[in-house]
């Protein structure tokens, strides 16, 4: 049973096809993140996938063990769930390009390929799901 949120389709992530290298970004603007502990959001983005729900861009930094899941602008603003983290305006991610898997960055979910976000609803289940929380 798909999971999909009531929304138009999703913009593609055009700014990922540009990357040669991690590059740090400014979040608030295009897209904020969700930072979360890279087994819950590994957890997370498998739950998306099998559940045929759009996934952005996920990046799990294997230096600090967290991932990053990229939400629509504005998320930041009204994110409250527990054990993540919202980074919106004022913040920085550090984004890697498709197909990075090289030194403490890889990306969970291709950016190239897929939607510039991951819709925020959608988001909030899985990561319930993920960290063993019943949904409604």
């Amino acid at each position: 049973m798909a999971m999909h949120s009531h929304q138009p389709r999703l913009p593609r992530a055009t700014w990922a096809r540009r990357l040669s290298h991690p590059t740090l970004f400014a979040a608030g603007q295009d897209w904020d993140a969700i930072r979360v502990d890279a087994t819950i959001g590994v957890r997370a983005v498998r739950f998306l996938e099998a559940s045929g729900t759009p996934v952005g861009p996920v990046l799990h930094d294997q230096g600090n063990g967290q991932a990053y899941f990229l939400t629509p602008p504005g998320t930041a603003q009204r994110w409250r769930q527990e054990q993540t983290l919202a980074l919106g305006e004022g913040s920085w991610v550090v984004l890697a390009p498709p197909g990075w898997g090289d030194g403490l960055l890889r990306g969970v979910s291709d950016p190239a390929d897929g939607p510039a976000y991951t819709a925020a609803s959608d988001l909030t289940i899985a990561l319930t799901v993920a960290a063993g929380g019943e949904t409604c």
